[in-house]
Parts: structure tokens; C-alpha cells; sequence
């Protein structure tokens, strides 16, 4: 074999060899990761409830109504983030008697009371904002994806749900 020939072939290998580790970096997907963390599989904006909303996953809407809302997102490696921004009880400018929530992810059907996950408790500001970031177990399929804001660590009711 001529040398052009022998200097073409080991180009084409060594180009094989980077798009194949490439993709085997990226799950195959050309998905790009980073600072270690997975691929987005959920992405999410959430308002405030109002006392005539329905019952979601058993769970019913607060008492009052709710302004504001929050944002939230989900890898693939179980990264949560659920940024709330100006919760609060309409025409009073502040969260009331609400010091903290928690969220809680509930898949399809609606009939399935169990979520996927409930966070843990962060404050909520007077100015109705909080951050929640956990780290969750990812269900392997969730078909409708509902998220749900809950007020003082109870989760009997909700204070904002996915949605516009």
C-alpha cells in the first residue's frame, strides 16, 4: 500500500474513532452535558392555584388564591431545580401563614395518588420566592408530568402547579 493511501486510511480511522467516542460521550443522543449533569428531560413553568382548580393526583388546591409562580427543570441523572418567584396570597403581597415549600413530581394517570418524588422543605421568602435543588430518583417513564408546589411541608394540598 502507497503511503497517500496508507496517511488517507488512518485519517478516515482516526475520524471513525472521534465520532464514535463522541457519541458514546454523549449517550449516543449528541446530547450535550455540563458540569457533569445529564440531559434536560422536564422542563416546566408553574402558577399559582386558585381554591376552584381541581384535584391533581388526590392532592386539592389551596384555600386562597395564589399569584406568581416558579420555574423547574429535570435531568436525566436526577438533578431537580425549581426556582419560585412571587408566590403569594393575591391582593395581600405576601405568603401569609406560608414559611416554606416542597414539590412533588406526579406521572400519569391522574388516578396514581404515589408521586414519583416529594423534595424536602425550603423557606419561602416574604417576597413569596424560594429555591429548591435536590437530587431525586428519576422514574424510569412519566407520561403527563405534573409538577406541584405544596405550602409548610404537607402535602395534602398544593399552592401552584405546572401549567399557564
Amino acid at each position: 500500500m502507497s503511503s497517500k493511501k496508507l496517511l488517507a486510511a488512518a485519517i478516515a480511522l482516526a475520524a471513525t474513532v472521534f465520532v464514535a467516542t463522541a457519541a458514546a460521550d454523549h449517550g449516543g443522543r449528541g446530547d450535550h452535558h455540563r458540569h457533569g449533569h445529564g440531559r434536560t428531560i422536564l422542563r416546566a413553568h408553574l402558577v399559582g392555584s386558585i381554591p376552584s382548580d381541581p384535584a391533581i393526583h388526590g392532592v386539592t388546591a389551596g384555600g386562597v388564591p395564589w399569584d406568581g409562580g416558579a420555574r423547574a427543570s429535570l435531568d436525566s441523572r436526577g438533578r431537580f431545580e425549581l426556582r419560585v418567584r412571587g408566590l403569594i396570597i393575591t391582593g395581600t403581597g405576601d405568603p401569609g401563614q406560608v414559611t416554606s415549600v416542597s414539590a412533588s413530581l406526579f406521572c400519569a394517570p391522574d388516578s396514581d395518588l404515589t408521586p414519583a418524588f416529594t423534595t424536602g422543605s425550603v423557606p419561602l421568602s416574604r417576597h413569596g420566592n424560594a429555591r429548591i435543588r435536590a437530587h431525586v430518583t428519576v422514574p424510569e417513564r412519566c407520561l403527563a408530568p405534573v409538577l406541584l408546589v405544596h405550602p409548610n411541608g404537607g402535602t395534602a394540598r398544593y399552592i401552584a402547579a405546572s401549567g399557564f
